[in-house]
């Protein structure tokens, strides 16, 4: 009699909480768009697979506040949460790979948030929404917006939703002899000779030296006596490291026009 008892209160308790994961507090509005009373029951929702995430319903262009200096258009999982804003929002997690649960607001600064049935709720956002990243001066994100609509999120930044991890399988320790045999490794090393050579060298005065980039490189424009100008190309630092000096060459000197 006993045993019976006790596995009838274990049962009764596996019901109610399986009654209570399956009816938990859930609000639908107009556009079959979904809220849940608490973060941790829309997290629940997200990582079982049964929440259905929020699908914008109207059209409205972004539209920059003060303080940002661009906008670009990404998928929330592509967007990283400024450590900033984790440390003063004490988030577990910088990233949106697993999307947001999201405290749904109403209208301020000229844009919707979420429809009136869901303010207050915790609204699923899915990884792949487009949003709309404002940026700073610098290209900080600094706010987040639903694409389509331009809709504010709960805050400038929804609360991400921490990502399962899957622990590693354990390792099994196993026993095993090794010998250690010694390897000759034979390296046969190729010199090929220089790809550059010297054709001349030209020495002028720095000021006279004039430096033009060009779509062939560098063209270097030196003007000599009589207001001549030679003209030739300038030796980047790979090649003036690959030449191998064993040639004659010629050898020009600019003089000086300067007084």
């Amino acid at each position: 009699m006993k045993l019976n008892i006790i596995t009838a209160a274990v049962m009764t308790t596996g019901l109610a909480m399986y009654a209570s994961s399956a009816n938990a507090a859930m609000t639908t509005d107009g556009h079959g768009n979904v809220g849940y009373d608490s973060y941790d029951e829309c997290v629940t929702a997200v990582k079982d697979g049964s929440a259905k995430f929020y699908t914008p319903y109207t059209y409205q262009n972004p539209k920059r506040q003060a303080g940002e200096a661009t906008v670009k258009k990404m998928r929330l999982s592509e967007v990283m949460i400024p450590q900033s804003v984790v440390n003063s929002n004490s988030l577990r997690t910088s990233d949106y790979s697993a999307g947001a649960c999201d405290l749904g607001v109403g209208q301020s600064n000229g844009r919707y948030g979420v429809s009136g049935a869901l303010v207050g709720k915790y609204v699923p956002i899915a990884a792949d929404m487009p949003v709309n990243v404002y940026m700073d001066t610098a290209g900080n994100p600094v706010r987040l917006t639903m694409q389509q609509c331009d809709n504010h999120f709960g805050s400038k930044f929804p609360t991400p939703v921490v990502s399962e991890v899957e622990a590693p399988e354990a390792q099994v320790a196993i026993t095993e002899v090794r010998t250690m045999e010694p390897v000759i490794v034979e390296t046969t090393r190729v010199i090929r000779p220089s790809k550059f050579s010297i054709k001349e060298v030209i020495i002028a005065p720095s000021d006279q030296v004039k430096r033009v980039n060009t779509a062939q490189g560098t063209a270097v424009a030196i003007e000599g006596v009589n207001r001549t100008v030679i003209v030739g190309e300038e030796a980047d630092p790979d090649i003036i490291d690959n030449i191998e000096i064993d040639q004659t060459f010629p050898v020009k000197r600019v003089p000086d026009t300067n007084p």
